[in-house]
């Protein structure tokens, strides 16, 4: 009987705990479905705080300054004043060539300098008296045939006047009535209309052309200015084109005449050719007259500045001749200074003997390698830089560098400090080469190490960020699902910025601080 009770007894206390325990298990379902959403799940905040974006490559370190020096020419090596692992100074020498035919041959290019310039110093000391009288007189007759052409500006202008006068008023005078007035008439007529019209045209202004040359003629003596007279003579040029171009038109209407006999138009064409030649002669002799007095201003000047010259000390052609010869002998002194300059080998910058080829008695020819120098200076990191990355690199980016001689525990300190703009192709992908620059010097540095570099491409501070893995793409547009108030997830637009190499990405609009978006 008691052992039936205790069966009975025992089956309800493992039914209790079954629904006990089934109710416990609810409890903390309900709880978590609640605590993710309500619908199972999983989410996280949209936080405020620092995203860095990295860029991390591998390089080798290299002296920011390194080179391979040669002899420019070749010779017997007679001197080797350095050693493998010297520390040298800018412009040391350390290696030499037998070089005493080239000293004398400087000695001799700066001894004949030398000489030049005792010559050019005698030209300087001045001209002989006589030869300043001789170049005076030579001025002084210059400037008196200048003046005299001058002189002869009023006799030709006048003997141009009288001949283009003559060849309106008296040559082609049987041509018109009424010359003298503002409608002269032909005495015979012409076929060619046009041409009548023209010669009557031009007869008008000839003849108020030669009245205002009259005028101005009468305005010039003796003392009339130079330059006057200059202007006199192309103001009579211009007179003489007007009449010119008159006789011109006179002679195609006398051969378009109506009703004139074959002897009348013989004579009216003998005037008028004699008024052209007549004006040709003048205008010829007012040209000649301009270009004279132009020739003889050159030679006033000219002769001034052989004057200036001779008063000075020497010709000019002395002085530049001689200046040239100077220049000459300077030039070669140069050239067999840089010849003499050519063997030795002295160090471009300060730094570090590195490798030496060369040997006291050799025999070497021009551009064989003797001496490696490393530069002292900080030392510098070169590595490629893929394309996905190298957009992110800018100069001055700061950067954490290991080395792996020593470990990640001991860390450097570099800087950006140059980047290629053309590719190199490494594995059929496009990298670029970047060059860091160590911050400070350090003695651990040294050529040829293996350089782990971390780059701080971009840092930004108390800003809106969410996992990466939580921005989902659609349509050609960032969205995230975002956990509502009443339990369900939606799909909203987001905008993103900056994305970091933590894997955080910065949200500029469509999310706030504190809301949940799911991570599925």
């Amino acid at each position: 009987m008691e052992k039936k009770e205790k069966k009975i007894f025992n089956k309800k206390n493992r039914k209790w705990f079954i629904i006990f325990g089934i109710i416990i298990l609810a409890a903390i379902s309900f709880f978590v479905f609640k605590k993710n959403g309500g619908n199972g799940t999983n989410f996280v905040e949209v936080k405020r705080g620092e995203i860095i974006s990295e860029v991390s490559v591998t390089g080798i370190v290299v002296p920011s300054k390194n080179v391979d020096l040669a002899f420019e020419r070749g010779g017997k090596i007679t001197r080797i004043a350095v050693k493998v692992g010297d520390k040298v100074g800018s412009g040391q020498t350390l290696v030499q060539l037998e070089n005493s035919d080239l000293f004398a041959q400087v000695a001799q290019a700066r001894a004949s300098l030398q000489m030049q310039q005792s010559k050019l110093d005698e030209l300087n000391k001045g001209t002989r008296e006589e030869e300043i009288k001789v170049k005076e007189a030579e001025l002084a007759k210059a400037e008196q045939d200048l003046q005299n052409y001058y002189v002869g500006v009023r006799d030709v202008l006048n003997d141009a006047y009288a001949k283009a006068d003559d060849a309106v008023r008296t040559k082609t005078d049987n041509l018109f009535t009424d010359d003298e007035t503002q409608n002269p008439k032909l005495t015979f007529t012409a076929s060619d209309l046009q041409s009548q019209i023209d010669v009557i045209a031009l007869r008008v202004r000839a003849g108020s052309e030669l009245n205002a040359w009259k005028d101005e003629l009468q305005t010039i003596n003796y003392s009339t200015p130079s330059e006057e007279l200059e202007k006199e003579l192309q103001y009579g040029k211009n007179h003489l084109a007007v009449v010119r171009d008159y006789l011109s038109r006179a002679m195609d209407v006398v051969d378009s005449s109506v009703g004139l006999s074959v002897t009348t138009i013989s004579a009216y064409k003998l005037d008028i050719n004699t008024g052209r030649t007549n004006t040709n002669i003048a205008f010829t002799s007012l040209s000649t007259q301009s270009q004279a007095i132009a020739s003889q201003k050159v030679v006033v000047q000219r002769t001034e500045d052989e004057l200036s010259l001779k008063r000075a000390g020497a010709t000019a052609e002395q002085i530049a001749g001689q200046e040239a010869q100077i220049a000459q002998a300077e030039a070669n002194v140069l050239y067999y200074e840089s010849q003499l300059e050519k063997t030795y080998i002295h160090a471009p910058f300060s730094g570090v003997i590195t490798k030496i080829d060369a040997k006291l008695g050799d025999i070497i020819s021009a551009n064989v390698l003797m001496v490696s120098l490393i530069g002292s200076g900080n030392f510098e990191i070169e590595s490629n830089i893929t394309e996905s990355d190298i957009a992110k690199i800018k100069i001055g980016n700061k950067a954490r560098v290991t080395l792996d001689a020593y470990g990640n525990d001991v860390m450097f300190n570099a800087v950006v400090s140059k980047k290629n703009l053309s590719e190199t192709i490494i594995d059929g992908v496009p990298t670029y080469k970047t060059t860091l620059q160590f911050e400070e010097n350090d003695e651990r540095i040294l050529s040829g190490l293996t350089a782990n570099v971390d780059i701080l491409a971009d840092k930004k501070e108390n800003i809106l960020y969410i996992p990466s893995r939580n921005i989902f793409s659609k349509d050609g547009k960032k969205t995230a699902k975002v956990l509502q108030a009443d339990g369900t997830v939606r799909e909203i637009e987001i905008t993103t910025g900056l994305r970091g190499s933590d894997g955080k990405t910065e949200i500029l609009s469509g999310l706030t601080e504190n809301e949940k978006v799911t991570t599925e």
